[in-house]
């Protein structure tokens, strides 16, 4: 079957958050490299997915299987938190989620790597090697009056990079595998 990707050097699974966006957006643009490459608010929960010329209907047929039992779930970003103080991120306060789709894309393709840490849900704002800490601590200064933000998460996305990140698919959660176009139907047991 063909790649459905095949110039693409890169590929993950990330959760899109377009509704942090007129929060976060801007400093994101300025603060996070992957903003600049076209990638919106997300949270990545596999990294690297396939090979990108591995990537065909028929892997994305099997994304939407493995995590069409996942129900969608909604999720509050309450606080800001820092890795060390080299990456400034939103803190959902909803984790299980998140590892439970990080957990079955794994299971579902026990050719990825293994995961080398624990996942640890969170949406980046900026990077330390982006920008300096003070812009950074600006960027938190700025954002956490107007939290908290909640939104619903009831899909994920297979994104490829060539020169930006795009969408490749989507795969709905909380759905029958046996809906219409096998992509399942919402509600469904």
């Amino acid at each position: 079957m063909d790649a459905l990707a095949p110039t693409a050097r890169r590929t993950m699974i990330a959760a899109l958050v377009p509704e942090a966006d007129p929060l976060v957006g801007a400093f994101r643009d300025e603060l996070d490299p992957t903003a600049r490459r076209g990638l919106g608010a997300h949270l990545t929960l596999v990294r690297p997915f396939v090979e990108p010329a591995a990537l065909t209907a028929e892997t994305v047929a099997a994304l939407r299987r493995t995590v069409a039992g996942v129900p969608a779930f909604d999720c509050t970003f309450r606080e800001l938190r820092w890795f060390s103080d080299r990456v400034l991120w939103l803190a959902p306060d909803v984790v299980a989620g998140f590892r439970e789709i990080a957990d079955r894309v794994r299971a579902g393709f026990p050719e990825l790597p293994a995961e080398e840490r624990e996942l640890v849900p969170h949406l980046t704002v900026g990077l330390r090697r982006a920008a300096p800490v003070e812009a950074l601590r600006a960027a938190a200064a700025a954002i956490a009056p107007r939290l908290p933000l909640t939104v619903r998460v009831d899909r994920v996305a297979l994104m490829v990079r060539t020169e930006t990140w795009d969408v490749a698919a989507e795969a709905p959660l909380g759905v029958s595998p046996s809906g219409p176009s096998g992509q399942g139907s919402p509600g469904s047991p």
